[in-house]
């Protein structure tokens, strides 16, 4: 194993491995863009999640995204085909005769795969006692966002970092779409509500997300739109109900490409920690994510524009779901009304200030 520089010349074919996630794939691309900076010339194929990947799509640092679908245990992140086994990829990779792999993903399995697809050079983070399966490590800090986690990876080998900040990459054809999805977006001040989650403990109490949404409504005109998977749908007409105001839920309405068309129509976002808030940040709506459990220093939503917001007197968070207590006081009694005053704050900076641009693919 060495840490020394890649010598760029001999760098052919790049396998970067960031599989499963919304938010972790989207936070990649600062990662994706200075390495295709550094190997203009190289050919970087991506491996995703069967849904996850679909937010790379357009981006202009990958040559190839490849799906990689071996479990069903996410339910924002399940293929629709029949799933393959982890030993079908190694085969099939092989073949590509990739030179170098990144490897983002901090799993033993992820590095042993890097070792079975015949990359002779493999990077990744110095975790889980695979270092003997990677050629080149970079520490895994947890004191740091992960974007630049990621790009710590890039440092390692001696490429350079210029800049940090996402980008999404929506086509016209999608913005044209979600118009004609969604009519009712090209009149008033509309925002966007995540509040489902894979993970029970990230949930913040239905209550408290109706006296926001009714707040927001009533005192500031902001008219609120739900998203998320098809089984969300009850959860939000449960909010609607309980807020009383008119909402507009799209919960199983929208694919992933079209749902980042639709946060790019946002005046502001207000999301659990989740890859929606990711995915917000990225096309540069101003978005706050909750957090409880989770450590808002490495998943807070990326850029000045944004805010995490948490219980900052809570000795015991984040637990990373290693809970001490049995009410989640992180989340059950954390008052609504700062997020409130937040959302108030974060978009009258927003109208001091352009959004950070998308690309249209």
């Amino acid at each position: 194993m060495s840490n020394s520089p890649l010598s760029f010349l001999d760098v052919n074919r790049v396998l970067v491995m960031r599989y499963r996630f919304i938010g972790d794939t989207i936070l990649t691309v600062p990662f994706l863009r200075n390495l295709r900076r550094a190997l203009p010339r190289a050919r970087i194929d991506v491996l995703v999640g069967p849904q996850s990947g679909q937010v790379l799509a357009g981006c202009p640092y990958v040559d190839d995204l490849i799906e990689f679908d071996t479990t069903r245990f996410h339910k924002y992140d399940q293929g629709y085909g029949e799933k393959r086994s982890f030993w079908s990829y190694a085969l099939h990779l092989r073949k590509n005769k990739y030179d170098t792999a990144f490897v983002l993903k901090r799993s033993f399995s992820s590095a042993a795969l890097s070792y079975l697809i015949g990359a002779k050079r493999r990077i990744g983070y110095a975790s889980k006692g695979r270092n003997f399966l990677l050629t080149h490590t970079a520490p895994f800090n947890t004191a740091i966002h992960e974007v630049e986690s990621t790009l710590d990876v890039l440092r390692a080998v001696g490429i350079p970092i210029q800049d940090n900040y996402l980008e999404a990459f929506i086509s016209e054809e999608e913005r044209k779409d979600i118009s004609k999805i969604v009519p009712e977006l090209t009149e008033g001040k509309h925002i966007l509500i995540h509040a489902a989650s894979a993970h029970p403990d990230k949930m913040y109490p239905l209550e408290h997300w109706a006296k926001i949404v009714h707040t927001l409504y009533k005192d500031w005109g902001f008219e609120p739109v739900f998203s998320g998977a098809a089984s969300d749908v009850p959860l939000y007409e449960e909010l609607a109900r309980q807020s009383q105001v008119p909402c507009l839920n799209l919960a199983g309405r929208l694919s992933l490409r079209q749902s980042l068309a639709l946060y790019e129509r946002m005046k502001m976002s207000i999301c659990v920690d989740s890859g929606p808030a990711h995915l917000s940040a990225a096309v540069g709506t101003p978005t706050i994510s909750l957090f409880g459990p989770t450590d808002p220093v490495r998943w807070r939503p990326f850029g000045d524009q944004h805010a995490a917001l948490y219980d900052e007197q809570l000795v015991c968070r984040p637990c990373h779901y290693k809970k001490t207590c049995i009410d989640r006081p992180c989340l059950t009694q954390f008052d609504p009304q700062r997020i409130i005053s937040k959302a108030i704050e974060l978009f009258a900076n927003a109208k001091q200030s352009k959004k950070s641009p998308t690309h249209a693919t």
